[in-house]
Parts: C-alpha cells; sequence; structure tokens
C-alpha cells in the first residue's frame, strides 16, 4: 500500500516542478512539498504492518508492447497480518501474558478456571483493548508439551487475615520464608478496600523469590476460616484401673486463646427442643356470675328499677370531670333534680377551672375512663386541699355514676351538719 502512495507523491512533486518560474512559485513549491510530505508520514501510520512485500514480476515480454500494459502485468503480493493459531501463557506475578502479544494481559481469574501453567499454549480472543494493554480472555487449551514450574515465582496459599489485616499463618501452619524463619505480612490499606477483606478470610500471597519487598496478595478466597474446637481428655492411670484416680497434668489442659482466637471460634448453636402440643379441654367447672353491683350477691341480671333520690341535696353543687359527650344527658337529669352541676373536660386545660370553683362546690366525680391523667391529678389536688368528698368512678353506665354521685353529695351534706353542730 505505501509504495501507491510513494508513486502518486513523486507524479505531485513532478507535476508542480513544471510550473515554477518564479521566486514566489518556488516558495508555493515548498509549503505544498510540506503538505505531501505530512500526508505521506500519516499514510504511513495508518498502513498495516508488513511482513514480507515482494513483486512478483511475469516473464520478459516483447519490446513491441506498450510500457504501460508492461507494468499493469506486475502484479504485488499484499501483505497479510499473520494471526495465531495459539500462543505461549507465561506467568506473572500477578496474572499473565502471552509471549507473541505485546502489551497482553490475562486476570487471574481467567488463569484459575483454566488451571494455566506456565508455558501453555492456549487459545485466546479479544475482551477490552486500550492504550495500555489488551485484556484477553481464553477459549481454549490447545497444547501442555513446553509446561515448566516457574522456581522464581513462591506462592504461599490459604493464608488466614486476622485483625487490622495482619497474616503470619496459613491454615498448614506458620507462615515461614523461604529459609523456614518465620514472619507475618501487613495488608497495606489499599488492599484492604480492594478485597474488601475481613478477619477470618483466606487469601494467596505470591513473590518474586529472593525479592521480599513484592510480596502481595493475588487472590482472596470466597469462604471463611474458622478455627476448629478441640477438647483433650484427661489423661488415665492405667496402673489403677479405677476412672476417680486419672489426674489431668497441667500440659493436657487446653490453653487459654487470644483475643482474635476468640472472635474466629466457631459457636455452636443449641438445638431447640420441640415442645409438646397442648389440646385444649372443655371446661368442666361452671363460671361463677359476676358481681356488677353494690351489694354483693347479686348477679348481672338484676336490675335496680328503683328511682334515685335527690331531693334532699337541693341547692349543693355537684362537679363532674370528664366524659364530655355526654354533657347535654347529664344536664338534663339533674336539672329536675335541684342540684347544681358544673360539667368539666377531660383535658388539663379544662380541668383547671376546679382551682375557682372548689370553694363553693361540695362533691366531685372524676371519670376515670373518659379523663386524661394530668386532669385526675390536677382535680384530686384540690378537692384533698379543701377537703371536699370525691370519686373516681369508672364508666359502666349512667346509673352507676348517678350512684356515685348520690353517694358523694350525701357525704358533703353530713360533713356541713357536723359543722353545724360545733
Amino acid at each position: 500500500m505505501m509504495h501507491h502512495v510513494i508513486e502518486r507523491a513523486k507524479e505531485l512533486v513532478t507535476s508542480k516542478l513544471n510550473i515554477v518560474e518564479t521566486a514566489d512559485d518556488w516558495g508555493l513549491l515548498l509549503e505544498e512539498i510540506n503538505g505531501i510530505d505530512e500526508w505521506v508520514q500519516l499514510s504511513q501510520y495508518y498502513a498495516p504492518r508488513q511482513t514480507t512485500t515482494k513483486l512478483v514480476e511475469r516473464p520478459e515480454t516483447p519490446s513491441s508492447l506498450p510500457i504501460k500494459m508492461i507494468q499493469e502485468r506486475k502484479e504485488e503480493v499484499e501483505r497479510i497480518v499473520e494471526q495465531r493459531y495459539s500462543y505461549t501463557f507465561e506467568r506473572q506475578l500477578k496474572g499473565g501474558s502471552l509471549r507473541e502479544w505485546p502489551n497482553s494481559h490475562v486476570s487471574e481469574t481467567e488463569i484459575r478456571d483454566w488451571n494455566l501453567e506456565h508455558g501453555m499454549e492456549v487459545r485466546v480472543q479479544v475482551l477490552h483493548q486500550d492504550e495500555r494493554r489488551t485484556s484477553l480472555e481464553i477459549l481454549a487449551v490447545v497444547a501442555t508439551d513446553q509446561v515448566k514450574p516457574l522456581a522464581e515465582r513462591i506462592v504461599f496459599e490459604k493464608c488466614i487475615v486476622k485483625n487490622h489485616g495482619i497474616i503470619e499463618a496459613t491454615i498448614d501452619g506458620p507462615l515461614q520464608d523461604e529459609t523456614g524463619k518465620p514472619f507475618y505480612y501487613t495488608t497495606p490499606l489499599e488492599d484492604m478496600r480492594f478485597f474488601q477483606l475481613k478477619a477470618g478470610q483466606l487469601v494467596d500471597l505470591v513473590m518474586w523469590k529472593g525479592h521480599p519487598e513484592t510480596l502481595t496478595i493475588v487472590w482472596k478466597h470466597a469462604f471463611h476460616y474458622e478455627v476448629p474446637t478441640m477438647t483433650e481428655l484427661p489423661a488415665r492411670d492405667v496402673s489403677s484401673g479405677s476412672p476417680e484416680s486419672a489426674t489431668a497434668s497441667p500440659a493436657n489442659k487446653q490453653a487459654k486463646t487470644g483475643r482474635y482466637d476468640k472472635m474466629m471460634q466457631r459457636k455452636p448453636k443449641a438445638k431447640k427442643v420441640k415442645k409438646e402440643r397442648r389440646l385444649r379441654e372443655k371446661k368442666v367447672q361452671q363460671l361463677e356470675r359476676l358481681d356488677t353491683t353494690t351489694l354483693p350477691g347479686q348477679p348481672i341480671e338484676f336490675v335496680d328499677k328503683t328511682a334515685l333520690d335527690f331531693a334532699s341535696y337541693d341547692g349543693m353543687r355537684l362537679v363532674i370531670v370528664g366524659n364530655e359527650q355526654q354533657r347535654a344527658v347529664y344536664r338534663d337529669f339533674f336539672a329536675e333534680t335541684g342540684v347544681e352541676l358544673i360539667h368539666l373536660g377531660g383535658d388539663a386545660q379544662a380541668a383547671k377551672k376546679i382551682a375557682c370553683l372548689a370553694k363553693k362546690t361540695d362533691a366531685i366525680v372524676v371519670v376515670k375512663s373518659r379523663v386524661s391523667h394530668a386532669a385526675a391529678a390536677h382535680v384530686l389536688v384540690q378537692a384533698k386541699k379543701h377537703d371536699i368528698p370525691f370519686a373516681i368512678e369508672r364508666l359502666d353506665g349512667r346509673r352507676s355514676l348517678y350512684t356515685a354521685c348520690q353517694q358523694q353529695l350525701e357525704k358533703a351534706m353530713v360533713q356541713r351538719l357536723l359543722k353545724d353542730e360545733r
């Protein structure tokens, strides 16, 4: 493709040279040549890379043929970008790459899914490509003839992560370097956040041989590690033959675990005991009758139809607190008896009026189920302060309320007669 561009550039320059006559024309020619040069450079940049370029010519033709016809008979073999059937996999510290593909990258997940080893022949396809590298996806493993262990890469499998990212042991024992010396690894903060590490998780550490500064986390397992709980039986004295003589030595006693080990210990859940189902049996004993009247022994079927007498309490003042919905009913009832009725609301704001009415009040009745706690407390304070008979009546009906009013008015009349005698 590039020889077409070069031939075309030569033709353009030659055609421009034929029209140069003055110095100004020469200056314009130089500018056009610069533009042609930029065009050639861009064409070279965007043209595909060629491995071999070969011109195949036909046998010599008679000189009688025109030159154009001779040039047309020349055939050019275009270079084709060669694609390989398979590539050689090379293991890196993290992930891997392909030997024949520059800037290629195979993720650690792909390597573990396919169990890839250094030297395998694999088939791939492009997963993602940018300016830095090309991410590849494994399609198949073609050959394993050139597999060889990578001695420079040291792997510590299934390391236990403790609190604050400290790693000092694996599930098989303490973490040891090449010489067998135990050591510990503190996970950097960025790795803690990237892998979202917590206490009890298992990770794989990797490093290059002889370069401990390259130690890093390469993989996080999906499960947690729990320290198995083991109970040792006390040593038994075989000579005596009696279980009572068996004494546990201090070495057999289980040592106290550390703070981190206690957090990772398995906590067994107690099995719930299934409760027996209780069958509901029919009651044989009959229910007793409920007494709701003031006289003992009278059942609920008893209805007291005798009228209440308020004639002797004419001119006395009665205060009822609560149950505002029945204000009109109470007012009509006490209007015929001659008793002065003052009905206050069940809220605390309305009950404050009792302070100015207490000195001229003879009896007070509070409806318990229709009054607030603050209002009831305020009324009781005034009743005790001025020695006024009061009752707290649960609202069972009008009859019970009227009976309570009659009883308190009677107490007030008795108090008045005692004062008069003195």
